[in-house]
């Protein structure tokens, strides 16, 4: 499969793993625990780490410090061990914890320039389980750069919390927080990055290390910044993908970057689109009514997940904002948004309704093992690393109550284009009333020390201009905390761009090695357009018509070149389902498709209708180079039927092309094209 494919699944699957905003979501990235589909399924292996050297090995082996416990490693080049650190810095002889890491060392001779340590996020995931992304993206620096895998306290294998009943969903939301909380006692308060800054600096000096470049993504970008106030004199150079940071501490400045970056996030998958972009000119605007339109007429019916479950649905304004908006899966929501808007202004609820249902999440789920998730753990960090609305020693309803006191103080507009309503519910305020069962019986450490110094280091920035989890304007602010800072931006990436464009790996491997971004070039232009959809036609004759291939001997006049563009919808929706879903599911207005997943991808439809009259029967080949070649029987009340033969690529790197459509319809020779985006 093209190493792009791999990348959007790879490291999204990694990525929203790391950095998913509720427990649920943090168990089934990208929410799809449950639906076991293609997230998993695009799973590949990273090129493998070269092998170890036996010299290599022997020099790696000896123990740097005597307070280093040797653990057994999952991999043979690896050095793993503990370091026990105090629970409390501030009792140092008090209660202990033991700090799980994993050593990659640098291949060759002499010692190492520095130590990479590496965090994609959380709270609550595991450092050491990317181990095998670790190794790809910074594989060009272990030459001379040893990589450290740090396990955060709380997570992996460094005194894991384990809260059964968060971690598994099996009470309410309020319960099972309080009873977690009640399960740490002091501890509770223990578990913020400003005490995992304290580790990960034992950590460093235990192995023996001065320098260390720091890679933070999302939520990681809090520890890195929590190092970097206190020890920047060991620090190298900084990297920060999509990084929360003291402006994001803020919970109502969170949510407000969020929101606020929704319409963008929209407006440039759509705009980039060959499809969506001329249909769409008006994208925020259109945006903006669609939320306005939910406010005052949510709407409901019966539908299917991406998976072809039956649901049936209520599309509210938080709905809209949690379910259809928030969490792009390989952007296939944010690419129909508008279409379905469009669609709904029509009376035609289906596409809206579907999206709801494809992105449907609870507070409250099974994360599965907490070794590589811990539920108590996202609360644990993020409940006091983040500034609450409430004093801590105050009961719930008094907590409650400061927090609505504190939403209704908000300007109106504060998260335009929403209402305050939405974007302050337990959903999407997840690390503010989120936390509202949680304890602080001790103060934690703060995030940084008071009055912070940023050490003035080499520091790499970057984030993708359509991330709506760490969006732009919160990076920007983040990256001037930095004397010495250079920002990109990597343009068609969502939320770290590490895992969307080779362009953002090749800047930090680079940067690394020479502490300087060079020449950011390559993040002119989109590496990958994501699919938009310009419309969702209830009838063939709604569609456009595929332009004549000039190319080719074309007889077919608009009405059945309207029937192609359906036709080729249909396969590609059931294409973009099988992303989010397990593979089986059902057409947008009928008919069932299978997808049977390898290397090469096989989607079998059976009679998938994208509009009402066009059924679609055939099959669908994604090939291992990301081509289609597809064979598809069309028939119906809209056309006079025949077959079509679909050839071109989809979700390739470059500009976005066309599909060469050929065969016969109604007896007509078809020369015709569709674009691929």
């Amino acid at each position: 499969m093209a190493i792009y494919r791999k990348l959007i699944a790879s490291l999204s699957v990694m990525a929203a793993l790391a950095n998913a905003q509720t427990p649920e979501r943090n168990a089934d990235v990208p929410h799809l625990q449950n639906k076991p589909g293609a997230a998993q399924h695009l799973q590949r292996s990273w090129p493998a780490a070269a092998p170890l050297s036996t010299s290599r090995r022997v020099a790696a082996s000896t123990p740097a410090a005597a307070n280093v416990i040797p653990a057994v490693c999952p991999e043979p080049q690896a050095i793993c061990g503990y370091v026990t650190v105090p629970l409390d810095y501030a009792h140092p002889d008090g209660r202990t914890l033991r700090i799980y890491f994993e050593q990659y060392v640098h291949s060759a001779p002499g010692p190492a320039v520095s130590a990479i340590f590496a965090n994609f996020g959380g709270p609550g995931a595991s450092v050491t389980g990317g181990r095998d992304f670790d190794q790809y993206l910074f594989g060009p620096n272990l030459d001379v750069h040893d990589l450290v895998l740090i396990d955060d306290r709380g997570t992996g294998l460094s005194a894991t919390i384990r809260c059964q009943e968060l971690q598994h969903g099996t009470a309410p939301l309020a319960q099972a927080e309080t009873d977690c909380a009640e399960q740490l006692g002091d501890a509770a308060s223990r578990y913020g990055s400003g005490d995992i800054a304290q580790d990960m600096d034992e950590v460093r000096a235990a192995l023996g290390y001065d320098q260390v470049d720091y890679f933070g993504a999302s939520y990681g970008g809090m520890d890195v910044i929590a190092y970097a106030t206190r020890f920047g004199a060991h620090l190298r150079s900084v990297v920060l993908d999509a990084p929360l940071g003291p402006p994001g501490a803020n919970e109502f400045m969170r949510l407000r970057f969020r929101t606020h970056s929704d319409p963008r996030m929209v407006r440039l998958v759509c705009a980039r689109s060959l499809l969506c972009g001329p249909e769409h000119p008006g994208a925020t605007s259109e945006f903006e009514a669609l939320i306005e339109s939910i406010q005052q007429h949510p709407i409901e019916g019966s539908t299917f997940d991406a998976s072809g479950n039956p649901m049936y649905v209520h599309v509210d304004e938080t709905a809209l904002l949690n379910f259809v908006v928030t969490y792009p899966e390989n952007f296939v929501n944010t690419g129909e948004i508008l279409a379905a808007a469009r669609a709904l202004t029509h009376g035609d609820t289906a596409p809206l309704l579907r999206l709801d249902a494809e992105g449907i999440f609870s507070a409250i789920g099974d994360s599965g093992d907490a070794t590589a998730y811990s539920a108590g753990d996202f609360y644990a960090s993020a409940c006091v690393t983040t500034g609450q609305a409430w004093d801590w020693s105050e009961s719930v309803p008094e907590r409650r109550g400061s927090y609505n006191d504190a939403v209704q103080e908000l300007p109106e507009d504060y998260f335009a284009p929403f209402s305050k309503s939405a974007p302050t519910g337990v959903l999407f305020s997840d690390a503010g009333l989120g936390c509202l069962w949680w304890q602080e019986p001790t103060p934690a450490t703060p995030l940084t020390p008071p009055h912070p110094m940023y050490p003035s280091v080499p520091t790499l920035v970057l984030d993708g201009d359509i991330d709506n989890r760490v969006p732009l304007e919160e990076t920007k602010l983040v990256a001037g905390l930095f004397p010495h800072y250079t920002f990109v931006t990597i343009p068609e990436a969502g939320h770290e761009t590490v895992g969307y464009s080779i362009c953002a790996q090749t800047l930090v491997a680079k940067f690394i090695e020479k502490l300087t971004a060079g020449d950011p070039s390559c993040a002119d232009t989109p590496e990958l357009v994501f699919p938009a959809v310009g419309q969702f036609p209830i009838l063939a004759a709604y569609a456009h018509p595929a332009p004549v291939d000039s190319s080719g001997s074309n007889q077919i006049g608009i009405p059945e070149r309207k029937v192609v563009t359906v036709a080729v919808a249909a396969a590609i929706d059931a294409l973009q389902r099988s992303i989010i879903g397990s593979g089986t599911g059902v057409g947008l207005r009928g008919g069932t498709f299978q997808t049977v997943f390898g290397e090469s991808w096989t989607t079998t439809l059976a009679n998938c209708a994208f509009s009402t009259d066009v059924l679609v029967n055939g099959t669908v080949i994604w090939g291992a180079d990301d081509s289609i070649d597809a064979d598809l029987a069309v028939s119906g009340a809209g056309t006079a039927g025949g077959t079509l033969h679909v050839r071109g690529f989809w979700q390739v790197p470059g500009p976005v092309g066309y599909f060469k459509i050929t065969g016969s319809l109604g007896g007509k020779h078809v020369a015709v094209l569709v674009p691929e985006a």
